[in-house]
């Protein structure tokens, strides 16, 4: 093969690398845009959002629902997330290391005084609501799955802000501009460095309408081997149930079940 030959070959190997990427970007992009949409999406709809060519959305969409990834709608053409995506979700989460080690641990705090709380993880200036366990009560405090918060609005997200320095909290508060979710949020960078400084002096956060308007919340981060907050775990109840007189005892519990979560991921 000649130099020129080499070359030629060499490029026409980089467009398909490029291809492929492309190709895989934008079926992840429409793979998560299925996930954040259970009423499903269009086709116009999601190819002018992402800025992609309508023709090139229509052909992934019917590949991924040939694959069963999708389903599309008879009546209103949407696509949904499909049998087997649902199915690779739960095999994903079955093998969620995470999620066994808070499972039990999650379960025993929400049955102990029957109100719905969770496991959330820090991902950069946010946390995650990764899981739930539910109260038996019709009426709850309902954050989906996947939810996400910023670290000030809240208990779940303040219980990270309190491991956390002075000058990180404070270029927290810059990086975010600190938005208000309600007229309860903190949106000042040195009240939050105080509420900080309260919430590491007694161990938890806790909040009222900070986020929601109608609930409450009370939360400890969880750290792991290495010694780095992961994120935490939150009991959450609507404001009207949300009883200021057994605070000491949901906080106790709730510090307890957190600790408990740091030693089962390698926390001395």
């Amino acid at each position: 093969m000649t130099l020129e030959e080499t070359r030629d070959a060499d490029e026409a190997s980089a467009v398909r690398r490029r291809n492929r990427h492309n190709t895989a970007d934008k079926v992840v992009m429409l793979l998560r845009a299925l996930a954040d949409r259970p009423e499903g999406i269009g086709v116009r709809e999601l190819a002018r959002e992402l800025g992609i060519d309508k023709s090139a959305v229509s052909r992934l969409f019917e590949q991924l629902a040939d694959l069963d990834i999708a389903q599309q709608d008879e009546f209103s053409g949407r696509f949904r997330v499909g049998p087997e995506l649902f199915a690779l979700a739960a095999t994903i989460h079955s093998r969620d290391t995470l999620w066994q080690a808070a499972e039990p641990i999650l379960r025993e705090l929400a049955a102990t005084f029957n109100e719905t709380c969770y496991l959330a993880v820090r991902e950069g200036d946010e946390i995650i609501f990764r899981d739930k366990i539910d109260t038996t009560h019709p009426l709850r405090y309902v954050i989906d799955a996947g939810e996400r918060a910023p670290l000030h609005a809240g208990a779940g997200g303040r219980a990270v802000l309190m491991t956390m320095s002075d000058e990180e909290i404070r270029a927290f508060a810059k990086r975010t501009g600190l938005p208000e979710m309600t007229e309860h949020t903190i949106s000042d960078p040195e009240e939050l460095v105080a509420a900080a400084h309260a919430d590491r002096s007694r161990g938890y956060a806790v909040s009222h309408g900070e986020r929601v308007l109608t609930g409450g919340a009370i939360a400890a981060p969880f750290f792991d081997g290495t010694g780095a907050c992961r994120g935490t775990i939150a009991f959450t109840s609507p404001a009207q149930r949300f009883d200021a007189a057994q605070e000491p005892d949901i906080a106790a519990a709730v510090i307890a079940a957190a600790h408990q979560l740091s030693v089962r991921l390698g926390h001395a």
